[in-house]
């Protein structure tokens, strides 16, 4: 897996990143770019007259066997890919992980039609590096071929998977108030994607019994039935681990996957009447934001991409034998070498070129944000995953965070407390947003604790015109 992992630390060694949901300044009023990511339907009246995104980027972590080292983590996320060092592994006989998730968000803007609807166009650069149901003993193996056992060990790891995968989005999203009578209002939106593949290997592990020796680094495998694609792995020629030439002769081959996708939301507003203003709607809205109370739902990045079968290869490798992950590695870059190298050892591989459908990271929002008094508010949202993990693609963990904020127009300053499903732990971080710059985390605690599961930053650059 080492090798395949160079895919995700390289591209993000290159590039400056951003957080998983930006919490602290997304959930607020002054933010459109951001909180349509949340919800499209949180456009619609915008705040701001017009908002145009001049570069962001995300960056998190999370994993439910050990606490994340923040000192080593962070150059292994960066640097070689090997995230044998990256946690202390303690807990789980199954691994599963996000090391990496990363999001560059690319030249975009929001702009306010009229004073029900918004219009957005956007642009992300994305990639995922995922494990899910991985045996820890086999996940060691392939993370450092050096590896061997202190005992004799049997694994019998079951419909275990791992995607890494790097898209293009470049996306339109429409928002509009459909429904205004006395304290209700109710918003629509939606956002439509064209995706563009840039590059995915994926691992499905239906079964395989794997029997290790004590101070042996080869292992012996059966009852295998395991299937992986790609569609670089053929032109992939990991020169030196020199991910820059890799990816030039990942572009110049063209072997890229197309597919569409988009967001879905509903927000429903109540606002509270003013003895003072009785039932004026004119004075209602010369309030920001005009509620006490906003519940919101949506389903979020719906859709996948397929692979046609001209740039992609699928392998199926069933039966048994002596192997080594050492030998694994070597060959795995390159289909043909690595169905000599299973052949050679017993095992029957199934080579061909097929169609592949990569899922991505569906999901749902349930939010509800309340209007403390004056610029106080206080925001909750539940995040639940809809995406199978024990196929092509990825997913998000589950989630439930509540983040009170500070916002007027021109400063948001967030404070998100989050609870992760995956680990099972306590998450809080902090967001910042000045005039046009914003900086924070939603995940900050393993700077500070050697008990933290993950990390979490974000920072970026947006022009806001306002009313």
């Amino acid at each position: 897996m080492k090798k395949t992992l160079i895919l995700a630390a390289g591209i993000v060694s290159t590039l400056s990143v951003k957080a998983q949901h930006n919490l602290g300044i997304a959930t607020g009023n002054w933010s459109s770019i951001n909180s349509l990511y949340l919800n499209p339907a949180n456009i619609a009246e915008s705040r701001e007259k017009k908002s145009v995104s001049v570069i962001g980027g995300m960056f998190f972590v999370d994993n439910n066997v050990g606490p994340f080292n923040a000192g080593n983590g962070l150059v292994v996320a960066v640097g070689d890919g090997k995230t044998n060092d990256m946690f202390a592994y303690r807990n789980n006989s199954k691994i599963s992980m996000m090391a990496p998730y990363f999001n560059i968000m690319g030249p975009g803007a929001v702009y306010r039609v009229d004073n029900k609807s918004s219009i957005a166009v956007t642009s992300r650069l994305r990639g995922m590096n995922q494990f899910n149901f991985f045996d820890q003993t086999i996940f060691h193996a392939f993370n450092d071929p050096k590896y061997t056992p202190d005992e004799n060990i049997l694994s019998l790891p079951r419909d275990f998977a791992y995607t890494v995968h790097l898209w293009l989005e470049i996306g339109f999203t429409y928002a509009k108030t459909v429904y205004e009578k006395d304290n209700h209002k109710i918003k629509l939106g939606g956002s439509f994607r064209y995706l563009g593949g840039i590059a995915y290997v994926g691992v499905k592990g239906n079964t395989m019994n794997a029997a290790f020796t004590k101070g042996v680094d080869s292992f012996y495998a059966s009852n295998s039935d395991i299937q992986y694609g790609s569609n670089i792995l053929n032109t992939f020629t990991y020169q030196g681990n020199n991910f820059s030439k890799n990816l030039v002769n990942l572009v110049r081959e063209g072997n890229f996957g197309h597919g569409i996708g988009g967001d879905v939301g509903i927000v429903y507003e109540f606002t509270a009447s003013d003895p003072e203003e009785g039932n004026d709607k004119k004075k209602r809205r010369k309030k920001k934001p005009g509620y006490t109370t906003r519940l919101s739902a949506s389903i979020c990045d719906i859709g996948g991409i397929a692979y046609g079968k001209r740039v992609n290869t699928n392998q199926v490798i069933n039966g048994e034998g002596y192997v080594t992950a050492k030998g694994i590695l070597d060959n795995v870059k390159n289909f043909a070498n690595m169905e000599k190298y299973v052949e050679a050892r017993g095992f029957t591989a199934t080579t061909r070129k097929r169609n592949t459908f990569v899922n991505m990271p569906t999901h749902i929002k349930l939010g509800a944000d309340y209007h403390i008094k004056d610029k106080y508010y206080i925001n909750g949202m539940m995040l639940v995953n809809l995406a199978s993990r024990r196929t092509w693609g990825n997913s998000f963990y589950n989630q439930v965070s509540v983040t009170p904020r500070y916002e007027t127009k021109k400063l948001t300053i967030g404070l998100p407390i989050t609870y992760g499903i995956l680990s099972r732990s306590m998450k809080l971080g902090t967001g910042f947003y000045y005039r046009n710059f914003y900086i924070g985390s939603d995940d900050m605690l393993a700077f500070f604790s050697k008990s933290q599961y993950g990390i979490n930053l974000y920072a970026g650059m947006t022009k806001r015109f306002y009313r």
